[in-house]
């Protein structure tokens, strides 16, 4: 168990500086656009849809930090009022249906990410250079892969060893 909450660890380290990555780039590029917009009355014509997405990868792999804090889902509430006595259990089984959940979403997300691949769809241009969008997609399974991933791994670590995201 320990080289498992170890390889959490460093997954969540390399999701911290995912997260960290792309907000600081996200208000480097977004500054960049409005200066553009401001000075030149031009801009960058695929910063736009780049941002977009960023903010989609940023928000997702903020959900599945956010799933491995076990501060996700609105379940946890229910377990708080709950009597002292039936925490674990109700606990176990918010983690089992969160698990459920996301192994629920991974597929029809990997489903949407195939079909996406297999309609060549472009989720934008970069001069001739064509972003396919389900590369720019990709953290969709992803996420759900990781947040359950996160879940099922909670159910076993010790709570004393539970601490804030940062």
């Amino acid at each position: 168990m320990r080289v498992l909450f170890k390889a959490e660890e460093y997954l969540v380290k390399t999701e911290k500086a995912a997260v960290v990555g792309l907000i600081f780039s996200m208000v480097i590029l977004s500054f960049m656009q409005v200066l553009l917009r401001l000075l030149f009355h031009s801009g960058i014509v695929w910063l736009d849809p780049l941002l977009r997405h960023m903010v989609l990868w940023s928000g997702l792999i903020g959900a599945a930090l956010a799933a491995r804090y076990s501060h996700h889902f609105a379940l946890e509430a229910f377990v708080k009022f709950a009597p002292k006595y039936m925490h674990r259990p109700l606990d176990v089984f918010a983690a089992l249906f969160t698990a459920l959940a996301s192994a629920l979403l991974f597929y029809a997300s990997y489903k949407f990410i195939r079909d996406e691949f297999a309609a060549g769809s472009v989720a934008f241009y970069i001069g001739h250079l064509s972003v396919k969008g389900g590369w720019a997609e990709m953290i969709i399974p992803a996420s759900f892969a990781l947040i359950g991933l996160h879940t099922l791994i909670g159910i076993f670590r010790p709570k004393d060893h539970e601490e804030g995201p940062f």
